[in-house]
C-alpha cells in the first residue's frame, strides 16, 4: 500500500493512493467530468475547494453539521 493510507485503486496492476487523483481518474473513466473543458475545470475547482476546507487553512472558516 503506497504511502500507508487509503483509498488505494489498482490501475494496470499498479496502486494509486491519492484520493483526489483516484477520484479524478474514476470521473474521467465514467464520463463524470462534464461535457467540455470548462465543466472539467469547475469539477476540479470544487474538489480543490473541498480539500482546502478539510485542511482548516481558511483563516477560521469552519464547516459544521449542527448548532
Amino acid at each position: 500500500m503506497p504511502y500507508k493510507k487509503l483509498p488505494v485503486l489498482e490501475v494496470d496492476g499498479k496502486p494509486v493512493a491519492e484520493a483526489d487523483d483516484v477520484a479524478r481518474y474514476l470521473a474521467r473513466m465514467y464520463d463524470l467530468m462534464g461535457r467540455n473543458e470548462r465543466d472539467a475545470l469547475i469539477c476540479d475547482e470544487l474538489v480543490e475547494t473541498l480539500g482546502d476546507l478539510k485542511q482548516d487553512d481558511m483563516g477560521g472558516l469552519r464547516v459544521c453539521s449542527g448548532p
